[in-house]
Parts: structure tokens; C-alpha cells; sequence
């Protein structure tokens, strides 16, 4: 925790009057164990005001709670006002998938959050706009990959979607019968450009190809392909 001289000594490099030091040294304490008691991503004073007569007080606040620690906190997980949140990312959230909405084009579907993030400097440095981050992790389940599709293309300002898989513990020939599958029963309406790289990836792109889809193995190729798509959709 923070120990009492720690918290004393951040006071002392806000205020000069011992009394106002006290009191803020007090109020940092709380907030760090606040903040280690709910499972907080972050917890946050602001403003921590002076008033007149020289009181410290905190007069608004800010928590965020990691989702990973909510099972830690059903009292907490009882607050959640789902109405309040965006209705794509409480989909994402019952399908187990990690989804987060953006504001450009092209919808990413990835799997792994370093290669979603790789994913959409790549699609900005090709001069697109990413739609969203969606993570669906290392299943190749079809029923992912619809949900994920079906999540994305809720929104109407995405022209095009990439996929970029990379097999390292996934095959991605399972992957590519997932996406077969997945777009088989769900119509997508906007063109579908696939990356796969890594284990069994000339079979996932002869299944995909044969499915009249377009899948490569390298990502400059396909993020350019994508962008050039949401260009010609516009």
C-alpha cells in the first residue's frame, strides 16, 4: 500500500501548510487502497480542491474497473448500466470477443491485441482509417467469426474488412473453414480481404480462394488491397 510517509511526502510538494498537508496525505492514502480494494484500472481525484478557509477536499472522482477483476466484485458488477455503454461492445462482450469501436472505414478482425494494434498503425500508414479493434482471440469457431462480422458491420460507415490471422498455436487452416462457414450464414454486404500467415497457410488460402474470397500471406499486400476497396466503395 502507500505507507503513511510516502503519501506525506506528495503532500508536501502540493501544499506548504501542514494542516493541508495532512489532510491530503489522507486523501492519497484512500485513494490508493480504493484503488487496490475494487480492482481499479484507474482511480482518479480531479479536481482536489483548496476552498477559501483552506480546506483540502475532493470533490470529484473517477474509477475504472478491470473487467478481469469483476468476478472479485459482484457487488460492483451489479452497477454495470448497460444502457449507458455502446450496444456493438456489450454484443462483443457476450460473444467473448474483444471489441472496441473507432471512427474510420475498414473493420479489423484479428487475433491477438499486438496484432490488432500492428494491424491498425499498418491500416493508417496505407492511408485507411481502422473501424474498430476486434480481437477474437485464437478460435477458429465459426460462430465467433459471425459474431465478430456481425458486430462490425453494424456499423455503416465500414466499406470494407480484413482479417488478419496469424497461426502460431492456431492453424489457419481451421480458421479459414471458420470464415467459409461464418460467411456461408451470415451475407456481409461489404468485400472481405483475409491475411493468414503461419501454420498450414497455403492450405487456408487455397480453402479461402476457393471459397471466392481474397486471402494472401502478406500483410502490406492486404492492408493496401483493403484500404484500395473502402477507396473505390467511396
Amino acid at each position: 500500500g502507500l505507507l503513511p510517509h510516502q503519501a506525506y511526502w506528495l503532500a508536501t510538494a502540493l501544499y506548504d501548510d501542514v494542516e493541508q498537508q495532512r489532510a491530503a496525505a489522507k486523501i492519497m492514502q484512500q485513494l490508493y487502497a480504493a484503488f487496490v480494494a475494487s480492482g481499479a484500472s484507474l482511480a482518479e481525484i480531479n479536481p482536489l480542491i483548496t476552498t477559501p478557509s483552506g480546506e483540502v477536499k475532493a470533490i470529484d472522482a473517477k474509477m475504472n474497473i478491470d473487467d478481469n477483476e469483476l468476478f472479485r466484485h459482484s457487488e460492483i458488477e451489479e452497477l454495470r448500466d448497460e444502457s449507458s455503454e455502446d450496444p456493438a461492445e456489450v454484443l462483443a462482450r457476450e460473444a467473448g470477443l474483444t471489441f472496441i469501436k473507432l471512427d474510420g472505414d475498414v473493420g479489423c478482425v484479428v487475433n491477438g491485441a499486438g496484432l490488432a494494434m500492428a494491424t491498425m498503425d499498418l491500416v493508417k500508414y496505407y492511408g485507411g482509417e481502422p473501424a474498430n479493434f476486434l480481437d477474437i482471440g485464437g478460435s477458429s469457431n465459426p460462430e465467433k467469426v459471425v459474431n465478430a462480422l456481425r458486430i462490425i458491420t453494424r456499423d455503416p460507415n465500414v466499406k470494407a474488412i480484413l482479417f488478419n490471422i496469424f497461426g502460431g498455436i492456431t492453424r489457419t487452416d481451421d480458421v479459414a473453414n471458420g470464415i467459409v462457414a461464418a460467411t456461408s450464414q451470415f451475407k456481409v454486404g461489404v468485400p472481405i480481404v483475409i491475411r493468414l500467415t503461419g501454420t498450414n497457410e497455403a492450405e487456408a488460402i487455397r480453402i479461402l480462394n476457393g471459397g471466392g474470397m481474397t486471402a494472401l500471406s502478406d500483410m502490406d499486400e492486404a492492408v493496401q488491397r483493403v484500404v484500395q476497396l473502402v477507396r473505390e466503395a467511396a
